[in-house]
């Protein structure tokens, strides 16, 4: 090799994916084995750092969060509740949409039910008493 290698050959070598061609490398240059022992030295200081930290106790059993009964109890009771209320409701909107719709539809037959327009209407009611 040429040049020296990079920091992904060294972190590699490091992590034990090692070639015959950087191994020779290493042993050949002494630049490029000053920094992999610089990289040993500071993973072993982080090693070291680690391993004198106390280790919180961790439980493997967790806590099941669970409701207390009392709410359950009453978002069913507000669902028992709210449901009819929700339907009546409904079911007067509905109710007053089909007496709002029957008043439209008698307004349109009595409109269209006339021989002449409103508007002539006293008119022909001065011919009709005209002709009696």
């Amino acid at each position: 090799m040429n040049s020296h290698l990079t920091s992904e050959e060294l972190c590699n070598w490091l992590a034990g994916k090692r070639g015959q061609e950087v191994d020779l490398h290493i042993l050949d240059c002494p630049a490029c084995r000053s920094e992999l022992n610089q990289l040993q030295n500071a993973l072993a200081g982080f090693r070291a750092s680690l391993e004198r930290l106390p280790v919180p106790a961790v439980s493997r059993i967790y806590a099941r969060q669970t409701l207390p009964r009392w709410i359950l109890a009453a978002a069913a009771m507000s669902l028992v509740v709210a449901t009819p209320v929700y339907w009546n409701v409904r079911q007067e909107r509905a109710a007053e949409q089909a007496r709002a719709d029957e008043l439209l539809l008698q307004h349109i037959e009595a409109g269209l039910s006339r021989s002449v327009p409103a508007s002539m209407e006293p008119l022909m009611q001065l011919v009709s008493k005209e002709n009696q």
